[in-house]
């Protein structure tokens, strides 16, 4: 009965002339959509928004490639392999390092760049599924994807906000420490809920 009720909803959303895609590239809804919307923000969401409380620090003194790829584990909904993935590894590592123990479980899919790839960023922010990324001199964070013009960093040593670096400024750099990323190849969290203000 709920399924019927909500296709039942989305064919009178489509019937009433509302422009909403559902998909990878959605947009707002159109001038001639009989619901007032308010200014629709999903322009402006970012590709990776994990909530502070599951953003995972630094740990072990030193372990910030792997606490880099736990975020993207908990953004894509893998709690259990974050979980143990902290408990079994700490330490220095390196993107290659990461696909190593990766190729350990037949079951785990994920994917990698070692050669600066510039359209693996695209791909990985596109997708909404972020990466673990080496940037600063012996460090690594979380590629969050782009929001306009800007690249958008999560460092583990400190989660409480989000980087935000020019794109062209951030590929050059990213490439200058190497230009390693690697991604698991999951679904990420849907957007937060947005609720039009009055």
């Amino acid at each position: 009965m709920k399924h019927a009720f909500i296709l039942v909803l989305l064919l009178c959303v489509g019937l009433a002339g509302c422009d909403v895609q559902i998909g990878e590239d959605p947009i707002c809804p159109g001038p001639d959509c009989p619901v007032d919307q308010g200014d629709c923000p999903v322009p402006l969401l970012l590709p990776v928004d994990l909530p502070e409380a599951l953003r995972c620090q630094n740990y072990a003194g030193g372990s910030c490639m792997h606490a880099s790829l736990i975020s993207v584990f908990r953004w894509q909904g893998l709690h259990e392999m974050a979980d143990w993935w902290r408990a079994n590894y700490s330490g220095p590592e390196s993107v290659l390092g990461l696909a190593q123990k990766a190729k350990r479980f037949p079951w785990l899919k994920y994917a990698y760049t070692s050669s600066g790839d510039a359209d693996f960023l695209e791909w990985c922010s596109r997708t909404r599924r972020g990466a673990a990324i080496h940037y600063y001199p012996n460090h690594a964070v979380t590629f969050c994807g782009y929001e306009g013009s800007d690249a958008i960093l999560l460092d583990n040593n400190r989660t409480g906000r989000l980087i935000r670096i020019d794109k062209s400024q951030f590929l050059r750099e990213w490439r200058g420490y190497g230009g390693y990323a690697l991604t698991v190849v999951y679904s990420p969290t849907p957007p937060r809920p947005w609720v039009p203000q009055h």
